[in-house]
């Protein structure tokens, strides 16, 4: 008799600890798995709905106050949200949301806009910015060697404008490529035309180099 609970105790305690091994390795054996579990359903589980946030711009201009100003767009996995949405800027002295949910521009900066819904949220930064009224290539030299480098220079009005909305593009860049700071490199022999373009306002402004051996 004693022998038998002796024996019952420790299949208890072996079925136990297997049990418990089972639980910790989440019903594997090394590769195999034990327990049938249905991929799809713990798939369902695990998804959360995606909440996003579209601006309609990326800079404002803080010196037309009045007449700027950004929609916003949210959506839910894809579809669009019109109703109970909060909307939060994280600096209202740079950007600030109006009573039509657009965003207004106060003073130059950045601030990130927060969408909220149904305990789900989504951020998206907006710049506040001086733009660009003009600009002009002032570079003397139009001849690049082979190899050498030329750093464009830019002048814009008003000197405090915001610098960053602009880009530089080689007209072939099997003759010359040119960097995001304006530097162009002689690639071979031949003439090219190197344009920055300002996003902001959507002016642009060219100038032809000539790149010689």
């Amino acid at each position: 008799m004693r022998k038998s609970l002796i024996i019952s105790i420790i299949i208890f305690i072996v079925v136990g600890l297997g049990a418990i091994f089972l639980v910790l390795n989440k019903g594997h054996v090394g590769t195999i798995s034990l327990v049938a579990i249905d991929a799809e359903k713990e798939a369902e589980e695990i998804i959360m709905p995606q909440l996003t946030l579209e601006l309609e711009k990326q800079y404002l201009s803080s010196k037309n106050k009045k007449k700027d100003s950004s929609a916003m767009t949210v959506m839910i996995d894809g579809e669009v949200v019109t109703e109970g949405v909060k909307f939060e800027s994280s600096d209202e002295d740079v950007a600030e949301i109006n009573e039509d949910n657009e965003i207004i521009p106060v003073s130059d900066g950045k601030a990130t806009i927060k969408a909220i819904y149904d305990g789900l949220e989504a951020t998206e930064d907006i710049r506040v910015i001086t733009p660009i009224k003009t600009m002009s290539f002032t570079t003397t030299n139009s001849t690049i060697r082979i190899g050498k480098d030329l750093q464009m220079k830019l002048k814009v009005t008003p000197s405090d404008a915001y610098i960053d909305t602009l880009s530089y593009t080689s007209s072939d860049e099997s003759i010359a490529t040119v960097d995001s700071s304006g530097i162009v490199t002689g690639v071979s022999a031949g003439k090219v035309t190197i344009t920055v373009y300002d996003s902001y306002t959507e002016t642009e402004k060219s100038v032809k180099l000539t790149i010689r051996k």
